[in-house]
């Protein structure tokens, strides 16, 4: 996953996804990414907020994963190949993103208080919120 992540954003340049770098069949739907973005030496609490998304968004998502729609990337921005995408996201340490492009306007949801919130002690409110801004992601 690290290195499809990595291929995607060096394909693309620094600026991010634009419509030239996806397929041609989903050229005019939105693509949805979710990047948790952590050291290479992470807490209990980083481990648990990176375990909850990625698994929520693979159980919830798998169409769309298959299809090309959603995307999610479990990236080391410890290692220097990732310092453009924490960059990016102006993460220093640790964070979970909602990122999306659309007819070339991208956007993106910083959801790293809520995952730091909830991944511990309420991992069902961390799914929801995931899986409603994906969704929403998804709808505009």
């Amino acid at each position: 996953m690290t290195l499809l992540g990595m291929l995607f954003f060096w394909g693309c340049g620094n600026s991010g996804v634009t419509d030239k770098s996806v397929n041609d069949s989903v050229k005019t739907k939105p693509i949805v990414s979710v990047y948790y973005l952590h050291q290479k030496k992470s807490c209990m609490t980083c481990k648990a907020v990176g375990s909850v998304s990625k698994t929520t968004t693979e159980d919830n998502f798998s169409k769309e994963i298959n299809e090309g729609k959603v995307a999610f990337f479990d990236l080391d921005i410890s290692d220097p190949a990732n310092t453009s995408i924490a960059d990016k996201f102006e993460c220093t340490w640790a964070g979970l993103y909602i990122y999306s492009v659309k007819n070339g306007t991208e956007s993106a949801v910083d959801l790293t208080d809520v995952g730091f919130m909830y991944a511990v002690t309420n991992p069902d409110s961390l799914k929801q919120v995931i899986i409603s801004t994906i969704s929403e992601k998804l709808q505009n």
